[in-house]
């Protein structure tokens, strides 16, 4: 699966932020030449033209640059005020303020519910503040017309409303069901993937710590494949106490990575000692079965030469020296002047 299709939504902005400075950027020319040929409003066809050439500029700025939140926050700022300016200056006859029922779609899909709120609530205030303060109330001098421009639009603020909720809860739905394991709750392996290249921006204290529950199998083989998940699904729980800060991914069947950052090596062997002492002394309570478990930990450091396989496959090779050499143990392998070995058993 493409790491960059669990951004639904930032692809979603980037695309339509795309699409409106194309548009906007070619209408706001014609507006312009419009305004200050024909309408005599000079202030707004100057401030259309440099609103033209950012519509251009931040369209090809968003070709080779991810899309940034105040990249959207200034387009629907700058569209605000253009529109809020020509309902003012122009009369009411003309038409501007129509162009006020589309800005809560744009609101709401470049920005999402909390700001389309916000955003939309100002204008209602603002325009209807405008046009209420004009010399001349036509074409508003009839209650029903005003009545209905009012109502469709609140109804168009409250389809984006609605609609950008909804799409935000199927999209973090849909992100859980492809992120996390669906037994423990804790991250999968495209999980993992995502949060090292995408998520995680300081790698240079991060640890790998690679655990694999010990003898497993015999659990499963004993009691049964459902005491088994349950065992499972208590140690990901523990896993997330005892680390604390940091991430827990099920990788296998009963495989964990935890990535953190420490200060030191020391502090990062102390956790995974920490972490291998809490199993040797915890019992799981598992449908009245007193179930003792004990795992093996590979530890590893980060490199600037790591891609994430080679950094898995770091950990990997001190947990198989873990489980080689006695299993419930802690091993790793730093680079200093020297290599060394850690053992904490």
């Amino acid at each position: 699966m493409d790491i960059a299709a669990l951004n639904s939504t930032k692809s979603l902005r980037k695309d339509v932020l795309r699409g409106m400075c194309l548009c906007f950027g070619f209408l706001s020319v014609g507006f312009a030449g419009f305004n200050l040929t024909v309408n005599n409003f000079p202030l707004l066809g100057y401030i259309e033209i440099c609103f033209s050439i950012y519509c251009i500029f931040t369209y090809i700025s968003l070709i080779r640059r991810p899309l940034q939140f105040w990249q959207s926050l200034i387009m629907c700022v700058l569209i605000t005020l253009i529109v809020i300016l020509g309902t003012s200056l122009a009369s009411p006859r003309n038409g501007v303020f129509v162009w006020s029922f589309a800005l809560p779609i744009l609101y709401y899909l470049l920005l999402g519910k909390q700001y389309g709120v916000i955003f939309s609530a100002n204008l209602l205030v603002i325009q209807v503040f405008i046009l209420g303060s004009k010399s001349t109330l036509a074409p508003f001098e009839t209650f029903n017309l005003s009545l209905n421009l009012l109502c469709a639009y609140l109804s168009i603020w409250a389809i984006s409303h609605v609609f950008e909720g909804s799409r935000s809860h199927f999209s973090k739905r849909l992100k859980n069901l492809a992120l996390l394991d669906p037994l423990t709750g804790a991250g999968n392996r495209l999980s993992m993937n995502h949060y090292f290249e995408v998520e995680l921006q300081d790698k240079s204290q991060l640890y790998l710590f690679l655990l694999d529950l010990d003898f497993f199998k015999q659990i499963n083989d004993e009691h049964g494949h459902g005491v088994g998940d349950q065992v499972l699904i208590e140690v990901a729980t523990l896993l997330r106490v005892v680390l604390g800060r940091g991430y827990v991914f099920r990788v296998g069947g009963e495989e964990f990575a935890l990535f953190s950052s420490f200060a030191n090596e020391e502090a990062a062997l102390n956790t995974a000692e920490q972490i291998r002492a809490r199993f040797e002394n915890t019992t799981f309570d598992i449908d009245g079965l007193a179930i003792n478990v004990t795992t093996s930990i590979g530890v590893a450091k980060f490199k600037s030469t790591n891609s994430l396989e080679s950094f898995v496959n770091q950990a990997d090779k001190q947990l198989y020296k873990a489980k080689q050499f006695g299993r419930n143990k802690v091993y790793c392998k730093f680079k200093k002047e020297h290599d060394y070995e850690t053992v904490v058993a």
